[in-house]
């Protein structure tokens, strides 16, 4: 995983930086709905608007964090803690294993995706493709793959990858769902047949196993353009309007052609403060120590004069 991160690093422009947490007991996102005071819930993720920052938690099952995304809040005037702190201290708070963050860069906005890289190996060796689970286990197949790299992340939460190679097939995964059902397919490349059925293979699927007839009885069912890729097995297709091009299940795929913006983070309008931690609450009242009288200083007189008695007495 950190040969990959590094290839992110050369092929992204992402700056990566190791991030040490303190041992604590990690939190889940039943537990971040009760720690902070005003959250957004939805499907695997929880979403917070904490000093002047959009955090949002991700999970694989619903429990424990396996990514979070740190997002400056576009109204933002001022931060206590910059992006390189903020992280570091969610990675401390989240209780991570081994966390790892990618800063990206730009001019307009700033922005970090921290993971755990135990949960991302676990959940890399457990994937069969990229729609095995939710989108946090789809992040941990690309990364372990390599074919693509994370490029950016768009203010929906959407994370959009480029292939490591200049093949002009760019992704957008959105990361709210509970369960990774479609990503939209972008970039220069035209989805006909065969480079439908690359791009599945990429993802880890299987090849195209529908015929003709019944990928254009289903693309007058969706009333799309054209349904380049289906695989019955697994339930997935590729399908693409004149505007728009996603691969993923049917109903997902019907959803996001018509909405770009499907599956996005959503946010809170309150925001909230950090936990109080329970050692400063719970915290014994300290003993009174009476302070010691300062000894006033010499003047140099008198530290001459102190100084002769010390020799004079040898």
């Amino acid at each position: 995983m950190r040969l990959l991160l590094h290839t992110l690093l050369v092929a992204g422009g992402i700056l990566l930086s190791p991030v040490v947490a303190a041992p604590s007991e990690p939190l889940t996102l039943e537990t971040i709905q009760t720690t902070f005071q005003h959250t957004r819930a939805a499907g695997n993720s929880v979403c917070i608007l904490l000093d002047g920052w959009q955090i949002a938690f991700l999970s694989p099952d619903g429990q424990k964090i396996g990514a979070v995304i740190v997002m400056e809040h576009e109204e933002a005037e001022g931060h206590d803690f910059n992006l390189s702190r903020i992280v570091s201290r969610l990675a401390s708070l989240t209780g991570m294993g081994t966390p790892e963050s990618m800063d990206f860069e730009d001019e307009e906005l700033e922005y970090s995706l921290l993971v755990d890289r135990d949960v991302l190996d676990e959940l890399a060796e457990e994937a069969e493709h990229a729609f095995s689970g939710s989108p946090v286990t789809a992040l941990a197949y690309l990364l372990e793959d390599g074919y693509f790299c994370i490029h950016s992340i768009r203010r929906n939460g959407c994370i959009h990858w480029k292939t490591v190679k200049k093949s002009g097939v760019d992704l957008l995964m959105p990361m709210a769902d509970k369960k990774l059902a479609a990503i939209e397919v972008t970039g220069r490349q035209q989805m006909n047949e065969f480079a439908a059925e690359v791009l599945a293979e990429k993802l880890g699927l299987s090849r195209n196993n529908a015929p003709a007839s019944s990928r254009d009885a289903l693309r007058q069912q969706l009333r799309c353009t054209a349904v380049p890729y289906m695989n019955t097995r697994s339930g997935i297709l590729l399908a693409r309007t004149n505007r728009r091009t996603a691969i993923g299940r049917q109903q997902a795929v019907s959803r996001m052609l018509a909405n770009r913006n499907e599956g996005a983070l959503t946010y809170p309008a309150e925001p909230s403060a950090w936990p109080v931690e329970e050692k400063e609450e719970n915290a014994t009242p300290k003993p009174v120590v009476e302070e010691k009288k300062e000894t006033p200083l010499l003047t140099p007189e008198q530290a001459r004069d102190a100084y002769i008695k010390y020799i004079q007495g040898l």
